[in-house]
């Protein structure tokens, strides 16, 4: 079968939808043998797209940082990642605010960094190290971030 030429194509589309007519099939046909047709996009990739493009335009363009750089909803985007139950997100997150709001360079007399941990290894790292090595501390000692939330909100540390 020869393909159609796009002025075929802009004749056949003249008869349709432009003229306040509902397109019909034989008129698409054509078309869709010819792999010509718009593919559809759905609600869910467009937001799924449109978020990626904000956390990498975050990565181009930061908004008023933490310090050297490092953005609160970068970090915050790179736990998520690394926690992958929202719920338990949250607890962590929550943890994280109250500590330290994601300031890696955060001071507490002796305790340092995002997770405020009593380390000079840990202060020398850098915020998305920081982040791991606070999720493998609290699954070491309260097995779920939301454990380590309720004993934090019992006590006042993790």
């Amino acid at each position: 079968m020869t393909r159609p030429t796009s002025r075929i194509i802009l004749n056949r589309f003249d008869l349709g939808v432009y003229r306040g007519h509902s397109q019909r099939t034989e008129v698409l046909t054509p078309l869709i043998e010819n792999h010509l047709t718009p593919k559809l996009i759905d609600k869910s990739h467009i937001t799924a797209l449109v978020l990626l493009m904000l956390v990498l335009l975050q990565m181009a363009i930061p908004l008023p940082a933490i310090a050297n750089g490092y953005s609160v909803d970068v970090l915050r985007v790179y736990a998520h990642s690394r926690i992958i139950n929202y719920k338990e997100f949250k607890c962590f997150d929550r943890i994280v605010v109250m500590e330290s709001q994601y300031n890696y360079l955060a001071r507490n007399g002796s305790h340092m960094g995002i997770g405020q941990m009593k380390s000079k290894y840990y202060q020398s790292k850098d915020p998305f190290t920081q982040i791991d090595l606070t999720i493998k501390y609290v699954h070491k000692r309260y097995v779920t971030m939301c454990n380590a939330l309720t004993f934090h909100l019992k006590h006042g540390y993790y």
